[in-house]
């Protein structure tokens, strides 16, 4: 099945590619800092409460990630037009699924920067209960609009992933391997499978899970991209 100019299918994933880095890039910002024992969920961690996390990072993780968040809808062109033309309901719901992923995702890159900025400028100031009573209280109340917006970022996903299963998309099912669904699981269980096994905490295991979504996606890009090219040759 051809429904698109591989050339054109390869640009796209390259672009694609390219924001996933962006937007992965402002989560390494956020993960890759010294953890230790004590430290729980996302920012209740002494590097952020002792103020030693530099308040520019949350602010250069909300321009990388309108940079790729523009960037996102060439990963929503090149994921619909695998879906076999055959499927047309099915192409329609995805691709507005995905159009939605792209408007929200800013929204949630900057609601997770701004808990982190909150973090590091209040700990030193109020103490560090105070701050994380305040951080939590936002985190919970931003949560519950938040939320809902998951949703069609996974359909999106999702969608595809069932498509290719079944055998509707322009790839063989060997490529289920480089879905971002099958990289997102793994990169965010490796982190908790190696804490279950007792493995000291480190920051490879937040930069991971923290980066899981825009990484897994990248993978993908890439690997269709290489597909594609593979295919036309």
């Amino acid at each position: 099945m051809k429904t698109e100019k591989p050339k054109k299918l390869i640009r796209w994933c390259i672009l694609g590619a390219v924001g996933c880095g962006f937007m992965a890039a402002g989560d390494w910002l956020l993960g890759c800092i010294p953890l230790r024992e004590t430290d729980t969920g996302l920012f209740n961690r002494a590097y952020y409460l002792s103020g030693s996390y530099g308040l520019w990072k949350p602010v250069l993780t909300v321009g990388l990630g309108a940079v790729g968040g523009f960037l996102y809808y060439f990963v929503v062109k090149a994921l619909n037009a695998d879906i076999d033309t055959k499927y047309r309901k099915t192409k329609i719901i995805q691709y507005l699924c995905g159009i939605f992923t792209v408007a929200v995702a800013l929204t949630i890159h900057t609601w997770v920067a701004t808990m982190a900025w909150f973090t590091t400028y209040l700990g030193p100031r109020i103490g560090e209960e105070a701050a994380i009573a305040a951080v939590t209280a936002y985190q919970d109340g931003v949560l519950l609009a938040i939320a809902p917006m998951y949703v069609p970022m996974i359909l999106a996903f999702g969608i595809h992933f069932v498509m290719l299963l079944a055998g509707k998309t322009r790839y063989s099912r060997w490529m289920l391997a480089f879905h971002p669904v099958t990289w997102n699981l793994l990169l965010v269980t490796v982190p908790d499978i190696a804490q279950a096994m007792q493995v000291p905490v480190a920051t490879w295991m937040s930069v991971m899970s923290q980066s899981s979504t825009n990484s897994a996606i990248m993978v993908w890009c890439i690997a269709a991209a290489v597909y594609e090219r593979s295919h036309t040759q």
